[in-house]
């Protein structure tokens, strides 16, 4: 039983990781974006930072589902949970938790093939920089991959018996490794 709450713990601790990831490439599109709009009314010419505030926002976009999942941070349409109790509630969830391990899944295995692909081929941009194009892939694929973890990891506590924190919960913030 340690194990599984240390390894609840480790997830929580990777999560919070990804989300952390998610703002600092939110951070570097900015960044980017500025960057391009300062370099033009200069007229200067720096290639690739429209791609670049691309790639990290698709970077940001999949780092932060596990994060935002963990947090009960997507939309939900809740009406038929929301009126069921008990035993039927929980069953609804763990359908519901199965089927997203489902397409979670499927969307990390490509996501990564893909990825896997691209550095097979070593396939290029279009842009003006050619970056190899696994390289800006790898955070995606990085990120569906964490957010199938995620679900599948809720789908198991859930199935051991925990029940799912509510929607109206407070929601407290995972401690990262050395904070106090």
């Amino acid at each position: 039983m340690a194990f599984f709450k240390a390894l609840d713990g480790w997830l929580g601790r990777l999560y919070a990781l990804c989300g952390y990831l998610a703002a600092l490439l939110l951070v570097s599109m900015g960044v980017f974006i500025v960057g391009s709009i300062v370099t033009r009314l200069i007229g200067a010419y720096v290639p690739g930072l429209t791609e670049y505030s691309g790639y990290a926002m698709a970077g940001t976009g999949f780092l932060a589902l596990a994060y935002t999942f963990q947090n009960h941070g997507h939309i939900r349409v809740g009406l038929l949970l929301n009126s069921l109790h008990g035993r039927n509630r929980h069953l609804a969830q763990l359908w519901c938790l199965l089927a997203a391990s489902f397409f979670s899944a499927f969307l990390a295995y490509y996501m990564v093939r893909m990825t896997y692909v691209s550095w097979q081929l070593e396939d290029r941009s279009e842009g003006a920089d050619a970056i190899l194009l696994w390289i800006p892939q790898t955070m995606p694929a990085f990120g569906a991959s964490v957010l199938a973890v995620c679900v599948l990891h809720n789908f198991i506590k859930a199935l051991a018996g925990g029940t799912p924190r509510e929607e109206n919960e407070e929601v407290k913030p995972v401690e990262m490794a050395g904070d106090t």
